[in-house]
């Protein structure tokens, strides 16, 4: 597989994963709210900031849907995936850390981990594609 394609369906495979999570977590905080606590995370009296983060996440996926469909264009786009999800990991991990979140958490944003490093490896090889 060329540089250029592994690239594209690297993008793919993050838009698919932001909106698998995206969707997931959106429909059982709807009719399962109490799923949440699998995640160590207390229920908030309204679920209406963890729905926007939900939502959010899935709109990252289209930008990844965005970056798929040119991957040679949307560097700004890239460079903000790399601040999301290098981000993502570092805030859940030191929440982790001080007992805020539970372990199942890290182990979904170490796959945000992964992507953003990728990312960064993509920007630091795209002139050689």
């Amino acid at each position: 597989m060329e540089k250029k394609e592994y690239y594209k369906n690297l993008f793919l495979l993050a838009a698919i994963w932001n909106w698998i999570v995206a969707i997931s977590l959106l429909l059982l905080s709807f009719v399962a709210p109490d799923v949440m606590t699998l995640f160590g995370v207390d229920i908030p009296p309204s679920l209406v900031f963890l729905q926007m983060l939900f939502l959010l996440v899935g709109i990252f996926g289209v930008g990844f849907f965005i970056i798929y469909r040119d991957v040679e264009s949307n560097h700004g786009i890239i460079q903000m995936s790399v601040l999301e999800k290098l981000s993502f990991f570092v805030v859940f991990l030191i929440y982790f850390i001080i007992g805020d979140v539970g372990f199942l958490v890290v182990l979904l944003v170490i796959v945000d981990l992964i992507f953003g490093i990728l990312f960064i490896e993509f920007l630091l090889n795209f002139k050689n594609l």
